[in-house]
């Protein structure tokens, strides 16, 4: 499947996408909070997105909780380091942007089949980055004195991720 195609794409092109990423995200005036981070700092964290990334689309739903925790931890790590939550968004949107363009870029859809599963593969990297970007802000508003009493219950990432998954992003088939 072309899934497995783009994949391996990203596996083996991966410090070719994580230098672009970096050049993009140090230099827009939308993520200036990430100039004064080292490239092995921000290049590990793109490669632990795009890592996320091909595990979602092979497992889904599977690793959605564990998505959402992470995504939720990473917001408040960003907000305590004093990234704006824009600039946390946009530096996701980059990282996207930044994948997609490579992919495109490579040639590798060739018929019209490969286009239809090309844009099935692109609708799947949307309802990552989306549901990575709704947990990040989660993230970031739990540093609300008011809303950590609401992170510390028990059922909280359980109603959140119910939330992205019956109602915030429906998945149309």
């Amino acid at each position: 499947m072309i899934y497995d195609k783009f994949i391996r794409l990203v596996e083996t092109h991966a410090e070719v996408l994580t230098g672009t990423w970096i050049k993009e995200v140090k230099n827009n005036p939308s993520t200036s909070g990430y100039k004064h981070l080292s490239d092995e700092t921000l290049g590990n964290r793109v490669y632990d997105v795009y890592k996320r990334l091909g595990e979602w689309i092979l497992l889904e739903e599977n690793t959605l909780k564990k998505t959402a925790e992470h995504y939720m931890r990473l917001g408040r790590d960003r907000a305590a380091e004093g990234i704006k939550a824009s600039e946390v968004i946009y530096a996701l949107i980059l990282t996207r942007v930044v994948l997609w363009r490579y992919i495109i870029s490579q040639g590798i859809i060739s018929s019209t089949l490969e286009l239809h599963q090309a844009l099935e593969f692109y609708q799947k990297i949307n309802n990552f980055f989306d549901k990575a970007a709704y947990f990040v802000l989660v993230g970031f508003e739990s540093l609300k004195p008011e809303e950590q009493a609401k992170l510390k219950k028990e059922d909280f990432i359980e109603k959140a991720v119910e939330s992205v998954t019956h109602w915030f992003i429906k998945d149309f088939k």
